[in-house]
């Protein structure tokens, strides 16, 4: 870790260049230089992000759905206006119905003519005129003196007289026919007799009715009769010659008894238009309110100029308030930067001291445990000087102790190899002669004599092996133990481990059972030292079992692994003795009336060369159910 700080590169701030407030420019001692964003610029970009988020959603709001509104608007208000006129048309169209009635009955009377004239001129009925079944005229109430008195042609007035016909009685009004030149309604009604009432009707009220509506540039009204023909409309040529335009998709919906808001093109107008549109349920008329397109969209523009402006507005004064308020925070923070840079650079006497008026209650807190801190680092350092000075005068010590200690480690390592070899040759000769000894006066010493002769060879015996453990010990632990790796097939040195064990485990009433692998289970080691490391733990299986038990050895694979068993029926490990049972001279009896002999290296011992061997020594066990010793080793890598 130490290394991995070391080879950072070291950036002095206290050297750094402020850019605009915003930004922090540094240098390290070899002139490479890096930004960072200044706390004032991480406040201020953090408000304006707060500040922009909310207008610029403001402006797309306004931006997708300004044009979408004022399509919604032209959905409500001229459909409206277009159902107001058509209300208006039809109680034109019953009044004018009403005194049309009203005049054809009291014809006969002549005191009620000139009244009555003065209603017909009113709601522009230029005269009332009865005809015979044969087309001559039986009587006549005149009305609009501004329009002519003639009758119709004779085509016209045989398409009136079938008309007023097929009515069977009604009162009913002509669509826009051109009578001496001028478009003309016509109200007719079917009398007794075969007698027809004909009243021409001026369409003066609708003309002036639809001049009455005239919004934004180009937005108008227009009116048809139940043919599709022109009533009234902004173009006074299509109004003069009664335009058929029943071709338009809004004209063929009105005269069919619609009513809603449609898009189409408009040749009198050549601009795409939309209208709120209805009919007249007393004549069958149409009447539609249409404005330009384009109209909308520049309203809808004009809202965008707008939100641009508000925006902006909004902008501005978010960017004056994040400068202001970024300045104000940081001020106080960048004097308690300071101080801890004077600080770090040694200056042990620097504190932030009086910061400006309204400070924000956290900020002087800081720097009250800033100038704190400083306060103690001065204190601390002074006793940390003392400290050094003690622990330097205690540290030499300590190096000598240590010295000392290792001379000591070393002495003991050549004293226990020294005793180890010295007692080796004279007991080996010991060794020899008490069993050269046993063996030629077998039978001929007495029964005292012969049990201590034998107590005297097994304990010849142990004492060898417990050299043997010592210098291995000393070896290992001075990492002078030499391995000798090769190819090894785990089944067959387990198979003779337990066949070289099976006499001993006999004397101790033990039999050993061997499961071998399946399979040929190879890995790189020391055959020498793993038989060692076998003879460990089956002397161990054998030593804590009781006479008649079975010991279980086993090879297999698993996980990628070699696994040998070793299992005892014996006593058991106490729970709770962990791995302390691998520590050196441990036993699980150490008390000098101890049934089992040993050193207590062997676990020691063994587990030691099964981890140079890279693999793990563990064990489970019950007490006073058995023990079994698990043995992993890596498999040769093919």
């Amino acid at each position: 870790m130490a290394d991995q700080n070391a080879s950072r590169p070291m950036f002095t701030w206290g050297r750094s260049k402020r850019l605009g407030g915003l930004l922090a420019q540094a240098q390290d001692g070899s002139g490479r230089s890096r930004f960072a964003p200044t706390l004032r610029g991480v406040i201020f970009s953090m408000m304006m992000l707060v500040a922009v988020v909310p207008i610029v959603g403001f402006y797309t709001w306004v931006e997708r759905n300004s044009y979408q509104r004022e399509l919604n608007a032209v959905h409500e208000s001229h459909l409206l206006i277009a159902k107001n006129l058509s209300s208006a048309l039809s109680r034109y169209a019953k009044d004018a119905k009403s005194v049309f009635a009203l005049a054809v009955s009291n014809m006969q009377d002549a005191d009620m003519t000139d009244e009555f004239g003065l209603a017909l001129s009113k709601f522009h009925i230029c005269h009332i005129v009865i005809l015979d079944a044969d087309g001559q005229e039986v009587s006549r109430m005149n009305g609009d003196n501004d329009h002519p008195g003639e009758l119709p042609t004779p085509s016209l007035l045989k398409e009136l007289v079938q008309t007023a016909q097929a009515a069977d009685g009604e009162i009913v009004i002509s669509g826009i026919r051109h009578h001496h030149d001028e478009p003309h309604f016509f109200i007719l009604q079917a009398l007794a007799g075969g007698q027809v009432a004909v009243a021409p009707l001026s369409p003066a009220y609708v003309v002036e009715l639809q001049k009455s509506i005239a919004f934004g540039e180009r937005g108008h009204s227009m009116m048809v009769d139940q043919d599709g023909l022109v009533v009234a409309h902004p173009n006074a040529e299509w109004q003069r010659i009664s335009k058929d335009a029943k071709k338009l998709s809004v004209v063929q919906a009105m005269i069919g008894g619609g009513t809603g808001v449609m898009q189409f093109y408009s040749p009198p107008m050549q601009a795409d238009m939309i209208a709120g549109y209805t009919f007249v349920p007393e004549t069958g008329w149409g009447v539609m309110v249409p404005q330009p397109l384009s109209e909308l969209a520049d309203k809808a523009n004009e809202s965008r100029t707008a939100a641009i402006a508000i925006a902006v507005m909004q902008f501005s004064l978010a960017v004056l308030i994040s400068l202001w308020l970024s300045s104000w925070l940081t001020k106080p923070i960048r004097k308690i930067s300071e101080g801890s840079t004077r600080l770090a650079q040694g200056d042990l006497d620097s504190r932030v001291g009086e910061l400006p008026d309204m400070t924000p209650y956290e900020i002087v807190r800081t720097a009250e445990a800033f100038d704190a801190m400083g306060d103690g680092i001065k204190m601390m350092t002074v006793r940390l000087k003392d400290a050094l000075q003690e622990a330097e005068r205690i540290s030499g010590e300590r190096a000598r102790l240590l010295e000392a200690a290792e001379r000591a480690s070393e002495v003991k390592s050549q004293f226990v190899s020294m005793v180890s070899h010295e007692l080796r040759t004279p007991l080996t000769s010991i060794k020899g002669s008490l069993e050269l000894m046993n063996v030629q006066a077998k039978g001929q010493l007495a029964p005292e004599v012969a049990t201590l002769l034998e107590i005297a060879i097994r304990n010849g015996r142990r004492l060898a092996v417990l050299i043997d453990d010592l210098l291995d010990l000393e070896q290992l632990d001075a990492h002078k133990l030499n391995f000798s790796f090769e190819q090894i097939e785990m089944g067959d040195l387990v198979q003779e481990a337990v066949t070289t064990h099976a006499g001993y485990a006999t004397l101790a009433g033990v039999h050993l059972h061997f499961t071998p692998p399946e399979t040929a289970v190879k890995v790189e080691a020391d055959y020498s030292r793993l038989m060692q490391v076998m003879a460990n733990l089956l002397s161990n299986a054998s030593k804590f079992s009781q006479s008649g038990d079975d010991v279980y050895v086993s090879v297999s694979t698993e996980q990628g692994k070699a696994v040998i068993r070793v299992e005892d029926h014996g006593m058991g490990i106490p729970e709770g003795t962990g791995d302390s049972i691998f520590e050196a001279f441990t036993q699980l009896d150490s008390s000098d009336r101890r049934v089992v002999g040993g050193s207590g290296l062997g676990l020691n011992i063994s587990r030691t060369i099964v981890e140079r061997h890279k693999g793990t020594l563990t064990y489970e066990s019950v007490l006073g159910e058995g023990t079994t010793f698990i043995v992993t080793l890596p498999l040769e890598q093919s």
